[in-house]
Parts: structure tokens; sequence; C-alpha cells
């Protein structure tokens, strides 16, 4: 029923506004895999999470703290625009990478690894050594499968101080994907759009503010990394679960 459809995507963006209001990821991380094991088609997700992650990533932007000149250069240049590009090859050619499992994987391995001080440091290295080719990654599987906000997380976490360059960084990148998503779905896939997203947007927005006021100063940096790593575990776990076809739902009619 309609009603279903409408209930389950009000639920999706109010869970995980929350969590992308804190981290900076959430809506497309999370909202992506729980609508598609709901049946929702590729498009469809895209359409009902891109305006609400892009109004939360937009408030954050703005309330923070841009990452700087070469930073942005390197994300336009290595990220955007592979990102692009397998984009329209997804939406407009039909290319379908299933990218769930290799993405699982390096999650999974990312949860120890972050635990372990000795196990981090030859990660941090790789993030250090080789920044375009995780900048290359992150695009590419972004644009296949909407799964770049766990590497994502992953790369920033390694590459910046604290818990707020981190979400601010983050909050940019998604800010620069959900435009560049929400375009091409305009562009290519026009009837997938409609105005019950602005909806969706306002209903982010005003979890954000509720989330930014109350709980996001509270949450100490100890506390940030470990629900960080938390998450990850479990977005992991849920792209295993995906893989082993414990989840096979009926799209909601």
């Amino acid at each position: 029923m309609e009603n279903s459809r409408t209930l389950i995507e009000v639920a999706t963006i109010l869970v995980f506004a929350v969590l992308q209001s804190i981290f900076g990821i959430g809506l497309l991380f999370f909202g992506t895999p729980t609508l598609l094991l709901l049946g929702f088609p590729f498009v469809d997700t895209l359409a009902v999470l891109l305006p609400a992650s892009i109004t939360v990533s937009l408030l954050q932007v703005a309330g923070g703290k841009l990452p700087d000149p070469e930073r942005i250069r390197s994300i336009v240049i290595w990220c955007l625009i592979p990102l692009a590009v397998v984009l329209v090859g997804s939406i407009g050619f039909g290319w379908d990478v299933k990218l769930d499992l290799f993405v699982a994987i390096i999650l999974l391995a990312y949860v120890p690894i972050r635990v372990s001080s000795r196990m981090m440091e030859p990660f941090r290295d790789s993030v250090r050594r080789l920044p375009k080719l995780w900048l290359i990654v992150i695009g590419v599987v972004h644009g296949l499968s909407n799964l770049g906000g766990g590497l994502l997380g992953i790369f920033a976490a390694n590459s910046l101080a604290d818990r707020l360059a981190i979400r601010s960084y983050v909050a940019f990148c998604y800010l620069c994907f959900a435009a560049i998503q929400l375009t091409a779905l305009a562009i290519l896939t026009p009837h997938v759009m409609y105005l019950g997203q602005f909806g969706y947007a306002a209903l982010a927005a005003g979890v954000f503010v509720i989330v930014e006021r109350r709980l996001f100063g509270s949450i100490s940096a100890p506390a940030f990394e470990s629900l960080f790593t938390v998450l990850i575990g479990c977005y992991s776990a849920l792209l295993f679960l995906k893989q082993t076809g414990v989840f096979n739902s009926a799209m909601p009619s």
C-alpha cells in the first residue's frame, strides 16, 4: 500500500538523519541498504534519500569549516569526476556492478584495526601514501552502489585529527556527492522526482536542528570514536546478511 511505503520512507529518514547529524554520514550510508533490502529500486532509493541527505550536509557545511583549497581540489579531481562518470554509466547505461561484499569486507576488516593501535598505523600509512587512489575508489564505489560512505569515513578518520574536522570533511564530500547524484537523477530519470522530496528534506533539517543542539556537543571524542567503530561494524554485518539472502523482501506497493 502507498501509505506503508510512505511510512517506511519517513521512518528511514528520521532514524538515519540522526546518525548523519552526528557523524556526517547516515542517510545514504545506512538508508540505501535498508531501502534496497526492502525491495526499493536503486533510482527510487536515491530519489527518497538524496534530498534529505543534501539538506543535512548543507546545514553541516554552513555551520562548520570548509576543507582547505588543496583538499577540495583533490576531492573534485580524484573523487567527484570518477563518481560522475560511473553514476551516468549506472543510471543511463544500466551498468550493474555488485560491490556490497567488497565494501562489507573492507569495513569488517577495519573494525579490529580501529581498536588496535598496532594495526591502525599501517592503515593510516596507506591513506597518507595513497590518498588519490583512496579518493578514486570512494568515488567509483559511491557512484555504482551509493555505498562509498563507509570508505569515506575511514579515509576522513585517518586524514584528519578531530571529530569536528572529520564531520565537516565528510559533510562537504556528501554534499558534493548528493548534488551530482540529484542532478543526474533529474536529467536521466525525471519520472522519480516528486514534490514529496521537499517534505523529506524539511524533515531531515528538523532532525538536524534538534540533534545538533542536544546531542553532538555532548558526545566526547572517545565516545565518538567508539560509536563510529560500532556503526561501521553493524553496517558490514548488514551487508553480509544481505549477501547470504537473510533479507529478501518485496517492495511495498
